[in-house]
């Protein structure tokens, strides 16, 4: 069988070179490192490296395999950085997971706020489809979500529901501009950016087009509202998106306006289920739901 120090002492002469060199990493006699590669590849069953005249050089098989090695060898670094982070600040680290809408744009502005009172804390945030960002909640990789309904997993606790209203985004120079909501009767015959049809939002858009009998031109689709956003941005159409991507559309000289009748954009956060909720998490919280509220429709 392996062990931990033949694949060590494997590793060491790799990157070093030379038995000599890997037995200074190691702290050991040559002749030791010598012993060690000579048992891995009995176990392995064949030649890890062989003597030329530049020195020693790795078979093909010794570099397949140090491949998987230093793969492993990343895991086991991230482990240690982890757990001495965990050592030196027990509650100074926050995992958070998103959707795609709201982690590109929106959440690096809240995470920028709560940095400037907590500037030790270190803060992860990736971004995932909504069942995803569940499933990784429940799983514990994460310490919050957020999450579009609905959201069917015994494994969180979910917070409450938000409502916020969807916006319509135009380009610049658009005549609609000059007014301060747009309604659906203004989209009749135009070019439209649409979201993706796997978007709950996009069902909603569809809906209220079909009701009210107003057609539009669906020139492109895309799974992703910034790039609905730069689609309009360039002038191709106009679109309806969820507030918070349309927040730094405008920050960028995009054009945003409020639009009737109300589409609602709901979403929630999940924790983990069973795991209280620390200092650090109540207090990013805090500063969430003050960066939400003035998005939120009344209930």
């Amino acid at each position: 069988m392996l062990t931990l120090r033949q694949i060590a002492a494997f590793r060491a002469v790799m990157i070093s070179g030379s038995m000599v060199r890997a037995a200074d990493m190691m702290c050991v006699t040559q002749p030791a490192i010598s012993r060690l590669i000579r048992n891995l590849e009995d176990e392995l069953d064949f030649a890890l490296f062989k003597r030329g005249k530049g020195g020693l050089q790795p078979t093909n098989e010794a570099l397949a395999l140090h491949v998987e090695v230093e793969q492993s060898y990343i895991g086991l670094d991230k482990i240690a950085r982890t757990a001495r982070q965990i050592r030196l600040k027990p509650s100074g680290q926050l995992r958070i997971a998103a959707t795609t809408a709201m982690s590109l744009g929106f959440l690096p502005g809240v995470v920028n706020e709560f940095a400037r009172s907590h500037p030790d804390t270190s803060v992860t945030l990736h971004s995932y489809t909504s069942p995803t960002t569940v499933e990784n909640v429940c799983n514990r990789h994460y310490d919050l979500g957020l999450s579009m309904l609905p959201i069917n997993n015994e494994g969180v606790e979910t917070g409450p529901v938000r409502h916020v209203r969807c916006v319509c985004i135009l380009p610049p120079g658009d005549p609609l501009a000059a007014r301060d909501v747009v309604r659906v009767e203004d989209f009749r015959d135009r070019p439209f950016i649409s979201l993706a049809n796997t978007s709950s939002t996009r069902h909603k858009i569809d809906a209220i087009f079909e009701a009210a009998n107003v057609p539009r031109k669906i020139v492109i689709e895309s799974s992703s509202s910034v790039s609905v956003c730069s689609f309009v941005e360039l002038g191709m159409g106009v679109s309806i998106i969820e507030p918070f991507t349309a927040q730094q559309f405008s920050a960028h000289g995009g054009i945003a306006r409020a639009f009737e009748p109300e589409i609602d954009f709901s979403f929630a956060t999940v924790q983990p289920a069973g795991i209280e909720k620390s200092p650090l998490l109540s207090e990013f919280m805090e500063t969430l739901d003050a960066a939400i509220a003035p998005h939120l429709i009344a209930q």
